[in-house]
């Protein structure tokens, strides 16, 4: 804890200040980067962004939800398959010129776009970030702000 001095009065009276830094503030507060606030965030995103994502069978979601840290602020889906779902555009190898590329091929995007499935998940597309971000990032940003009010 510092301890600042603020001022002097005339008669000698001395007034100071004694606080913790920002940063220790900001953690007892749950703002710090891998706060409560932000495993709150964090989890409410990942509940809300499985809506606007591909599901065929599942596993897609189940993965992303099993490698995503709600203490950390990004949402991981690390599978083969995940760059060309996310960006909705074909990917196909160099050599082949196929979807399915050799082992150590490596792929580039065309510009074919991706139909996606949507009986399962009817708002499911590419770039499932920003879909949920614009339909649903209001909502997100009040629920995080009731959150930080019942931590007052």
């Amino acid at each position: 804890m510092s301890r600042q001095q603020l001022f002097r009065l005339p008669d000698g009276t001395v007034a100071y200040l004694e606080m913790h830094s920002v940063a220790q503030i900001l953690k007892d507060k749950g703002l710090d980067p891998a706060g409560d606030a932000q495993a709150f965030h964090t989890r409410n995103v990942l509940r809300r962004i499985v809506k606007y994502m591909p599901f065929r069978s599942g596993m897609t979601i189940k993965v992303t939800v099993a490698q995503t840290d709600p203490r950390k602020p990004e949402i991981v889906t690390n599978t083969p398959y995940a760059r060309f779902l996310f960006h909705g555009r074909l990917m196909v190898g160099d050599e082949t010129g196929s979807p399915w590329a050799r082992r150590g091929e490596t792929k580039h995007v065309v510009d074919k776009a991706l139909s996606f499935d949507r009986t399962k998940n009817p708002k499911a597309g590419p770039r499932w970030d920003r879909a949920v971000s614009a339909a649903e990032g209001r909502a997100m940003a009040a629920d995080l702000q009731r959150y930080l009010n019942r931590k007052r």
